[in-house]
C-alpha cells in the first residue's frame, strides 16, 4: 500500500483530499496546526504540528511514497507579511527538503490563482506572466520559486493552481455571502458583475490532486478550472432564485469601492484583502487544456450546483457554524464594519 503525506491535511480542502485518496486505497499521514475533528481518527496517522517544523517533516516524510503539500497562511487570515513567508515559504522549502532526503517520487504543491493578480487578458494560461496584488499571492510566487529549485535537484514536484475552490464546508467569505442572502439582505458588488468568474469544485480539485499522483507529468504546472463559467452577476442571481430570497444585486462603481475598502482595509475595519477588492470585478479564468490532456481531468460540476450544495451544507448547519470564529476556508470570519452596512441592507 503507498503512502501519501498531507500537509494542512484538516482544511477546507485537505479533509475531503484524505477522504479521497482513502477510498483510493492509499495509506494516508497528516499534519496540521488544526487538530483533526472529523470521524478520520482510525483510519489515518495524524500529527499536530507545523510546517516550519523542519525536524518533525524529515521524521513524517520517512517512509512516504508521494507529498501533497497544502498547509499555507490564507489572505483572510489578515497575518503579517512575515508570518505569511515563514508558513508559505520556509515551511514549503522545510517540506521539500524532507521529500529530497527521504526519496519521495513526487510532490505536489498546492499553489493558488492570486500569483496572477489581475491578468492582463483571459482565458488565463500556466505561461500567462503573475502579477500579484496582495502578499498572500507574492508569497505563492517565492514558494514556486522554491518548487523550481527543489525541481533542479532532482524532486518531482507538481504544482497546481486551481481557481476558488468550492464546495461543502467552504466557509470564510462565503458564510458572509451566504448568511446576507439567507437573512434577505442587499448583496454588493464591484462593478457591473458582468465579468466572468470561474470556481472548481473540491470533488474535481481531489480528482486533480489523485491523477497527478498517478499521472507521469514530471515537474509540470497545471491551471485548474471548470469548463464553462458564468460572470459574477450571474452565479449570484441563480444563487438568490435558488435560495427563494429577496436579495437584490447592487453594483458599486469599481474605482469607488477599491478606494473605500482600501482605506478600510488599511484601518482592520473590513475583512477583506487586496486580492478580494482588487480583482472581483476582472475576468479572470483559466484554461484548464494542459490539465485535461496530460492528466486526463475532466471537471464535472457547474456552479450552479457547486454553490447549491455548498449553501444547503451551511443552511443546515448555520446555528453552529456563525457563532463560531477563525481564519480559515472551514470557519465563519468576522464581518466587523459589514455588520452594520447588513443591518441597512
Amino acid at each position: 500500500m503507498q503512502r501519501v503525506f498531507v500537509t494542512g491535511g484538516c482544511g477546507f480542502l485537505g479533509i475531503p483530499l484524505v477522504r479521497g485518496l482513502l477510498e483510493k486505497g492509499y495509506r494516508v499521514s497528516i499534519i496540521d496546526t488544526a487538530p483533526l475533528d472529523e470521524p478520520l481518527y482510525e483510519q489515518v496517522e495524524f500529527t499536530q504540528g507545523d510546517v516550519c517544523d523542519s525536524r518533525l517533516l524529515g521524521e513524517l516524510c520517512r517512509g512516504v511514497d508521494y507529498v501533497i503539500h497544502n498547509a499555507a497562511i490564507l489572505p483572510v487570515s489578515r497575518s503579517k507579511k512575515k508570518i505569511l513567508w515563514d508558513v508559505n515559504v520556509r515551511g514549503t522549502r522545510n517540506v521539500f527538503e524532507a521529500a529530497l532526503q527521504s526519496n519521495v517520487k513526487k510532490v505536489i504543491f498546492i499553489s493558488s490563482s492570486a500569483p496572477y493578480g489581475i491578468p492582463k487578458s483571459a482565458p488565463i494560461r500556466e505561461s500567462t506572466p503573475f502579477n500579484p496584488v496582495c502578499d498572500y499571492g507574492r508569497s505563492k510566487i517565492a514558494a514556486e520559486g522554491v518548487c523550481n529549485e527543489y525541481r533542479a535537484k532532482g524532486l518531482d514536484i507538481v504544482i497546481l493552481r486551481p481557481r476558488t475552490i468550492v464546495g461543502q464546508g467552504r466557509l470564510g467569505l462565503f458564510q458572509i455571502l451566504y448568511s446576507w442572502i439567507a437573512d434577505n439582505k442587499n448583496i454588493y458588488i464591484i462593478g457591473s458583475g458582468n465579468n466572468l468568474f470561474q470556481i472548481i469544485s473540491e470533488e474535481d480539485m481531489v480528482a486533480a490532486c489523485i491523477l497527478s499522483i498517478e499521472k507521469v507529468c514530471t515537474n509540470q504546472d497545471f491551471n485548474l478550472g471548470m469548463k464553462k463559467c458564468k460572470t459574477v452577476r450571474e452565479d449570484l442571481s441563480d444563487l438568490i432564485r435558488y435560495a427563494q430570497s429577496t436579495s437584490k444585486i447592487i453594483s458599486i462603481p469599481a474605482p469607488f469601492a477599491r478606494c473605500v475598502l482600501g482605506f478600510l482595509d488599511f484601518l482592520n475595519l473590513v475583512p477583506f484583502t487586496a486580492w478580494h477588492y482588487k480583482t472581483p470585478d476582472k475576468a479572470f479564468y483559466f484554461d484548464s487544456i494542459k490539465a485535461q490532456t496530460m492528466l486526463g481531468w475532466e471537471p464535472t460540476q457547474s456552479s450552479l450546483d457547486v454553490f447549491r450544495g455548498s449553501y444547503d451544507w451551511y443552511l443546515q448547519r448555520r446555528r453552529e457554524i456563525d457563532s463560531q470564529f477563525g481564519t480559515t476556508h472551514r470557519t465563519s470570519i468576522k464581518q466587523k464594519i459589514l455588520r452594520l452596512l447588513k443591518k441597512f441592507s
